[in-house]
């Protein structure tokens, strides 16, 4: 066969309508990931509570800063004690491409002391490589002062 400008032009024209290669990058969305995403955040919170390492939770590199100091081991949010109750009060989630930022409101009451803090954070959360979930990168919490 003979190719001609314009059956040239015929082929380059098709070749182009031709599917490009999809994107394999994951789209979340914020009613697929706030339950799984709050339920890594209140285990957070319990982990802070009993003192317990929940290592399995944060990125190895997470930048931890309560009441205005980094945080290296629990309780990783301020206002949060051993021996008492913690409950998430309120949030929003807001979710760009793989990053998921949290503004969380919590309540932490003393069984000993008889006494509650309010405590405010900002978390940001990441999917976890090939294992599925989600892990804490960043976490920024603050009591008011008494």
């Amino acid at each position: 066969m003979r190719w001609t400008p314009g059956s040239l032009l015929a082929l380059l024209a098709a070749s182009g309508c031709a599917s490009a290669p999809q994107n394999s990058s994951i789209v979340y969305s914020p009613a697929v990931v706030e339950e799984p995403v709050t339920a890594v955040i209140a285990a957070a919170l319990d982990a802070d509570r009993q003192m317990a390492p929940s290592d399995t939770l944060w990125a190895p590199d997470a930048t931890v800063i309560a009441n205005g100091e980094l945080r290296y081991a629990p309780p990783r949010f301020a206002g949060v004690g051993l021996g008492g109750e913690v409950a998430i009060t309120s949030s929003r989630l807001e979710v760009r491409q793989s990053l998921v930022w949290v503004y969380l409101e919590y309540r932490w009451m003393s069984l000993n002391e008889g006494t509650a803090r309010e405590g405010r954070a900002t978390v940001l959360l990441t999917p976890r490589s090939g294992a599925g979930g989600w892990r804490i990168v960043h976490a920024h919490s603050s009591v008011a002062q008494e």
